[in-house]
């Protein structure tokens, strides 16, 4: 058998030929990535595999591997893709000088890969729903967090000219697409531009906007706003370029709304066609957003060998430190793997709290065992997000085993 190591960078690569034993077969060499270089290097693959099994290893760095993983899988080459952090641990018990070059870090790949070779994942990106997804996901998660930046940056301006008003307002509804504070803002802008009328007047015009833009009329709430209006010291007076940069805040907001809209409906249309798009939306605590956000950071589930399997690759196990009598009472979570999905997770376990208990309680009841066993809140939190893992594991398993679908 032989392994060819790439060490993947922006825009080459440094690949090594090694067979068992460390014997190489090609000592390193650098090829850039375009079809003219990785012709070349597809053909020697081939000649060699005329002779051996071959197969192509190299690491998970982001984007950077996916034009050569995807140009060498198009030409019927064996390419796995493995994470970067077990090459590394591997190579810190081969290498105690811990030396890094380009050419090392390729030897050390295919070194990897012959260590690992009947463990080897092979890498597929034809029609992978959960990698489209999972990509969508990311720039959907990326917008959103944009969007609350410029969401404060509105807040601070708010606070000088209608001090208090962002808190009677709710925010974007992702459902209906609609957003209150930023229709009310096309509309008023400035403390003066309401209490220039009476609060009846106020009142009526309050109604009629709510009417026009499908709110329910509550003339609680416009009464509310009066008085909060009537009572709030803005701190920048009202002319002309004040309202033109509110506007500018309102006009980024409505744009980064219809883009979000658009990425979920394109991950939903995805993530409808796989099985456990509808069990995972059943699940206590998902929403519209989580249950898409979910999927795609998981991925498939049956690439993971057990339930402890996917907790780990979420990060959630616990540290632990011992060393002769000494053993660590308080160990946090490791929080290796992917950081969004633990930032999805405690979403859900978020959303579990807040609102009344759902009709799948399993967790929630976890949540408040914890809580009730003296664990802080988040610490209760983070442990339902381990249970939450283990039923989500077992649920969708069990769903591809009824199907016939589980590996």
């Amino acid at each position: 058998m032989i392994c060819v190591g790439i060490d993947v960078s922006k825009r080459k690569s440094t690949v090594c030929f090694m067979a068992p034993g460390d014997k190489i077969i090609r000592r390193p060499f650098d090829v850039k990535h375009t079809k003219e270089e990785l012709q070349p290097l597809v053909d020697e693959i081939r000649v060699q595999a005329k002779y051996d099994e071959i197969k192509v290893v190299m690491e998970s760095t982001g984007v950077y591997h996916l034009s050569i993983a995807y140009f060498l899988q198009q030409n019927g080459i064996f390419v796995s893709v493995v994470n970067a952090l077990k090459v590394a641990n591997f190579n810190k018990a081969e290498n105690f000088r811990h030396t890094k070059t380009d050419s090392i870090d390729s030897t050390n790949i295919a070194r990897y890969g012959i260590a690992y070779w009947a463990k080897l994942p092979q890498f597929d990106l034809n029609g992978d729903k959960y990698f489209l997804l999972k990509r969508l996901c990311d720039a959907y998660l990326n917008f959103s967090e944009e969007r609350s930046r410029i969401l404060l940056q509105l807040q601070s301006q708010l606070e000088q000219t209608m001090p208090g008003i962002f808190d009677l307002f709710g925010g974007f509804d992702i459902n209906s697409g609609k957003d209150k504070l930023l229709d009310f803002l096309e509309r008023y802008c400035h403390i003066e531009d309401i209490i220039a009328k009476s609060e009846a007047e106020f009142v009526a015009s309050y109604r009629e906007w709510a009417k026009e833009k499908g709110y329910r009329s509550n003339e609680s709430k416009a009464a509310t706003i009066y008085a909060q209006a009537k009572n709030g010291i803005p701190s920048i007076p009202n002319n002309p370029i004040v309202r033109e940069t509110i506007m500018w805040y309102v006009g980024l907001l409505r744009r980064a709304d219809e883009t979000l809209m658009a990425s979920l409906t394109r991950m939903e249309d995805i993530a409808r066609d796989l099985p456990e798009y509808e069990l995972v939306g059943e699940m206590g605590g998902v929403g519209r957003v989580t249950r898409v956000a979910l999927i795609a950071q998981i991925g498939d589930v049956r690439r993971f060998k057990n339930k402890h399997s996917l907790i780990c690759f979420a990060g959630l196990t616990p540290s632990i430190h011992e060393s002769g009598k000494f053993r660590a009472s308080q160990n946090h979570i490791v929080k290796k793997g992917p950081a969004r999905l633990r930032k999805v997770l405690y979403q859900v376990m978020m959303l579990l709290v807040m609102h009344k208990i759902p009709k799948d309680d399993a967790v929630y009841r976890f949540i408040k065992k914890k809580e009730a066993e003296g664990k802080y809140k988040k610490v209760a939190k983070v442990a339902g997000m381990a249970k939450f893992l283990r039923i989500y594991y077992g649920r969708v398993m069990h769903l591809y085993r009824d199907l016939g679908l589980a590996a």
